[in-house]
């Protein structure tokens, strides 16, 4: 049994169970409506109840064939560095406006990697920026403060 949960496929598929699960049932409190007249959980519920699926076809594909393939070794640098990017973005884009937020979050996502030359992330990350405040807030003319408050 031990062997089995270490298994690569058998774990990929109870993330996607348990991700689907939990989008399944958080929507199921929103309208479902028909098919013809989507209410505004009917989508998700879909999705979710698909990506369960796919999840139990995965997890059971791995079982069947008994041939475990083992997880290899997670690094937590990459997944805490892109995390934190994220949330920053989220915390920072009203506080201080679109342009701090981008800049944030890709200068913290430079840390994702031992490689980060801090020269070329802040070159792409003035890029990346520079190309978000063009097609955001200049081409759509979405209401994004460039600055902050």
């Amino acid at each position: 049994m031990s062997v089995m949960l270490k298994d690569r496929d058998v774990i990929t598929g109870l993330v996607f169970i348990l991700i689907g699960g939990m989008f399944a049932l958080g929507a199921a409190d929103y309208g479902m409506g028909s098919a013809r007249r989507m209410g505004p959980g009917y989508f998700p519920v879909i999705l979710g109840s698909l990506l369960v699926l796919v999840g139990v076809g995965i997890s059971a594909k791995s079982l069947w064939r008994r041939k475990f393939t083992p997880m290899p070794a997670m690094y937590l640098r990459p997944v805490v560095a892109l995390s934190l990017s994220i949330l920053a973005f989220g915390v920072l884009i009203d506080r201080l406006g679109l342009i701090a937020a981008c800049m944030a979050c890709v200068l913290i996502s430079g840390f994702a990697t031992q490689e980060t030359r801090w020269k070329e992330n802040f070159l792409i990350a003035f890029g990346m920026t520079a190309f978000s405040v063009i097609v955001f807030s200049l081409l759509l003319g979405l209401p994004f403060r460039l600055w902050g408050q």
